[in-house]
């Protein structure tokens, strides 16, 4: 006899409250003010500095570059933690694929619109290019090795 417990997908539920806790942990980051935002660089701008030459900085605004990997690797984790998700529900890689994408091309663009709202924040097509670059570079190698999983399986069927 089956239980309610038994019934319960305990995987899919901790897949949803990780996406869900991911989107709410960039939300908290939109929501710093400006000077916050920045506060936060800075401090990870003074840790990088003790850990490479200083020489390299003058080459470029490495503050900026700081702030765009951040944007970068948080959409390119968005993208493995929503491809995953809909792992736990029946449809093709490129459904998946797409859909994956499509969320964090969507939350991308309410983030930035999220950031017109902050005090000392702007909203910034840049970075919702910056998030969909990040996404994409966590989505194409999983499309490809759930591709080549499901060739891999079929073959051992047939």
């Amino acid at each position: 006899m089956e239980t309610i417990i038994s019934k319960i997908n305990f995987k899919k539920i901790g897949k949803w409250l990780l996406f869900l806790g991911w989107l709410l942990f960039i939300f908290s980051f939109s929501s710093q003010q400006g000077d916050q935002s920045l506060a936060l660089s800075n401090h990870f701008l003074e840790y990088v500095k003790d850990f490479w030459d200083h020489s390299i900085f003058s080459m470029f605004d490495l503050s900026f570059v700081i702030r765009k990997f951040a944007h970068f690797s948080i959409f390119f984790l968005l993208g493995i933690i929503s491809y995953s998700l809909l792992k736990e529900y029946p449809m093709q890689l490129w459904q998946r694929f797409l859909l994956s994408f499509f969320i964090c091309l969507t939350y991308a663009c309410m983030d930035e619109l999220h950031q017109l709202f902050v005090v000392d924040r702007d909203g910034k097509l840049f970075d919702v290019f910056i998030d969909s670059c990040g996404c994409l570079l966590g989505l194409i190698p999983l499309f490809f090795v759930s591709k080549f999983r499901q060739k891999k399986l079929k073959h051992n069927i047939s």
